[in-house]
């Protein structure tokens, strides 16, 4: 925010759009996605309940061998017949043993990184689906599946979002597709095998060791993780808000991090609580939290339960706290409840990136919290948050965080925070949309938020940029003053929202009085006892924008 001695005032706001219709604006993009993460009739009409992978890792070789067993219900309704096929999303460089439905052999074909499994079982409802497969995963995306190694030691990790899970097992990609998970990982004993949800049980056998890890919630595809390092660990223990439950959250770091990482992850009770607090408990609780070190050194990915923290960042000085914040908050955003599609991934990274701020507010109060939100701010936001060309840009984070604390002043802290908590509530270990949540929203509150979604979600791309200026003019010793707001706009038509204005007066007092801009030109008169010495909008940092003035 910068603040001119002249009487004329710039404010920049970002934009966006609402669901009924597809607005140019984010229609291309919405296309592309639609055709870049594809989801199919055949897909959408398979539900996969459960996935059962043992994965053994050749870490010389850089070589998967697995098996993969999935249980699925079909929709006997659509798409199944005699002439139907199955189809998973699974990378075509994977050799392929064998195929089995029902444990019948099963005949198979491969296009485009997916595989077609001939249905011989159609008067069947449930299918249970078995594959072995071997080969090196395919990288991709921020990294995929990778055999690092690091001081000598091996280091196996992935990272699968948006789509890079089939790069080393056969899955269906929708997100929205969740399932219960068993994962057996068998790596040389020397190594920690480390996965999603709850130990049950380790193996050895000669040299090998393998980790049985099994959900109890149900996980979509891509925040399966795979971990296996020569970790140390040690734990906290957390008490459930209700005291009802005591869960661990566990640290898997390599040796020669041990100590610097018991300094910089010390916080994470308090990140637990805090955001058990502010959205309601922790939602695997009947599993763990945790973080394992991997080598992808740009930040963190928040694999349900088991969030993967880079190498690099592990200092001993605690400098990544938004980092633990954010990737906690994952699993309330995210991870427990899911975007519907990728076109709805505001959902994700924007409620986790507010989080960052809500935390801070919480900790240390109003300043904090302002801090947080001007060190999101840029001018320089492209495109849409629904339907964004970049699922993980600045935009999706910063803005989107900005659109929510926006969504607060809208509605008011109360309506707020029990809307979120309610989000959270009907669609936990489920998905949702931008929409279904607008609609909790509106409920809540009892307010039409078409046009706040219209302008911040779905179709302006813009900032908001509107000059201000006001009249004084004296009265029978009353003070007569006139404000008076013009937007300037570029593509979009106008902007509604509430604007806080702090009045500075002569005598060394203020006050703040709210107004509610909804045409290009907008006209207040209010009268006071006082005489005006200045104005200044939005003084608590409410709205994403920056003023100018002239007086």
């Amino acid at each position: 925010m910068t603040f001119y001695r002249k009487f004329s005032f710039f404010i920049i706001v970002t934009v966006i759009f609402t669901v009924a219709v597809y607005p140019q604006s984010f229609q291309k993009n919405k296309e592309y996605n639609d055709k870049k993460y594809f989801v199919s009739q055949q897909q959408k009409a398979l539900d996969i309940l459960h996935y059962d992978l043992s994965i053994d890792l050749n870490v010389d070789k850089k070589v998967v061998n697995g098996v993969a067993i999935l249980i699925a219900v079909k929709d006997q309704s659509n798409y199944f017949n005699s002439d139907s096929e199955i189809e998973l999303n699974f990378y075509d460089n994977m050799k392929i043993h064998y195929v089995k439905i029902n444990s019948k052999p099963a005949e198979y074909s491969r296009r485009k990184n997916r595989i077609f499994i001939k249905e011989t079982e159609v008067s069947l409802d449930t299918l249970k689906i078995e594959i072995e497969y071997s080969g090196a995963p395919q990288r991709g995306g921020f990294d995929g599946f990778v055999f690092g190694w690091v001081k000598g030691n091996s280091l196996v990790y992935n990272i699968s979002e948006p789509d890079l899970a089939s790069t080393f097992f056969p899955c269906d990609e929708d997100p929205s597709d969740k399932a219960l998970l068993d994962i057996k990982i068998t790596n040389d004993s020397q190594f920690v095998s480390v996965s999603n949800g709850n130990l049950i049980e380790t193996k050895n056998s000669g040299n090998k060791k393998t980790y049985h890890y099994k959900t109890v919630y149900p996980i979509s595809p891509y925040l399966i993780a795979v971990y296996s390092a020569p970790y140390k660990n040690f734990t906290d223990s957390y008490v459930s808000l209700d005291e009802k439950d005591t869960m661990q959250i566990y640290y898997y770091v390599l040796p020669e991090h041990f100590d610097n990482a018991k300094i910089d992850f010390a916080g994470h009770l308090d990140y637990m609580k805090t955001l058990s607090e502010l959205f309601g408990e922790y939602p695997f609780i009947k599993e763990k939290y945790g973080i394992a070190e991997f080598l992808w050194n740009y930040g963190a990915m928040e694999n349900q339960t088991i969030t993967g923290f880079g190498y690099n960042f592990v200092s001993g000085n605690n400098f990544f706290e938004d980092t633990y914040v954010h990737e906690l908050a994952h699993h309330w955003w995210g991870n427990s409840v899911g975007p519907k599609t990728w076109n709805d991934i505001w959902l994700s990274e924007g409620f986790a990136a507010y989080s960052e701020a809500l935390y801070a507010e919480a900790k240390n109060g109003k300043e904090a919290l302002k801090s947080k939100m001007l060190s999101k701010f840029s001018s320089n936001f492209n495109g849409t948050l629904y339907a964004p060309k970049d699922l993980f840009s600045e935009t999706i984070y910063d803005k989107g965080a900005w659109v929510l604390h926006m969504l607060r002043n809208e509605i008011g802290d109360t309506d707020f925070f029990e809307a979120l908590k309610s989000y959270h509530n009907i669609y936990k270990y489920s998905n949702a949309s931008i929409d279904d949540f607008k609609t909790i929203c509106e409920n809540i509150s009892r307010k039409d938020l078409t046009k706040f979604f219209d302008q911040w979600i779905y179709n302006g791309k813009e900032n908001i940029y509107f000059i201000y200026s006001f009249e004084a003019e004296s009265n029978e010793g009353m003070e007569e003053v006139t404000l008076y707001i013009d937007q300037k706009t570029r593509d979009y038509p106008e902007f509604h929202f509430n604007l806080d204005v702090e009045i500075f007066y002569k005598d060394g007092t203020s006050e703040t009085k709210s107004f509610f801009i909804n045409k290009i030109k907008n006209k207040f008169n209010f009268t006071t006892g006082r005489k005006v010495e200045a104005i200044l909008p939005d003084p608590e940092s409410k709205l994403l924008a920056e003023f100018d003035s002239e007086y």
